[in-house]
């Protein structure tokens, strides 16, 4: 995914500003896909030149102006194209996966540390989902456009999803290092 098509479905939404973009990502979607100002700004001056956003600049006399984007036909054709086409697979890189895959380097109890901080982290990731998961919940509820609002919060069941099952597994490594058990798990 391009930080371009999440500015696209941003401004499908609202026209919005450099900073309230900005703003957008990190109360939305900032736990899977975050973004930097500095990021942000190029993006649109690399779209305006695409034709994919316009802007407006509201004249502010004691601040400097601002600029309004808004999304052309030429935007909202483009993130069309790319919501409704099958994406190709990601590269993966996961640093923590490297750090295990060479763990034989390091004593088990080493290891079940680093295990224990990653369990920590999950929980704490976890913890923010939860607690404003059920607020989410109960807005489904009353909101106009139920269909939009629950594919907007995919996200975060797909994370809380995954955070649930990454503690699972790291947990049974535990366990498993602390047994000595070095056997690998059959899947059939």
């Amino acid at each position: 995914m391009s930080l371009k098509h999440a500015i696209l479905g941003f401004l499908s939404y609202q026209s919005l500003s450099g900073y309230d973009l900005k703003k957008a990502f990190d109360r939305s979607v900032q736990h899977f896909w975050p973004a930097n100002q500095s990021q942000i700004y190029r993006t649109l001056a690399d779209m305006k030149d695409e034709g994919l956003v316009e802007h407006e600049v509201i004249v502010r006399e004691e601040r400097l102006d601002m600029k309004i984007y808004h999304i052309t036909p030429a935007g909202t054709q483009e993130l069309h194209r790319w919501l409704s086409a099958p994406l190709p697979p990601a590269d993966y890189r996961e640093p923590f996966l490297i750090q295990l895959y060479f763990g034989g380097n390091i004593s088990d109890e080493e290891l079940i540390e680093v295990l224990k901080q990653r369990i920590r982290i999950i929980e704490e990731k976890l913890g923010v989902f939860l607690s404003v998961y059920p607020t989410y919940q109960e807005k489904l509820k009353t909101h106009e456009d139920k269909r939009a609002y629950f594919l907007n919060l995919a996200p975060m069941e797909y994370g809380i999803h995954n955070g649930f099952s990454l503690l699972e597994w790291y947990r049974n490594m535990i366990s498993r290092l602390e047994s000595k058990d070095y056997t690998l798990k059959d899947f059939q």
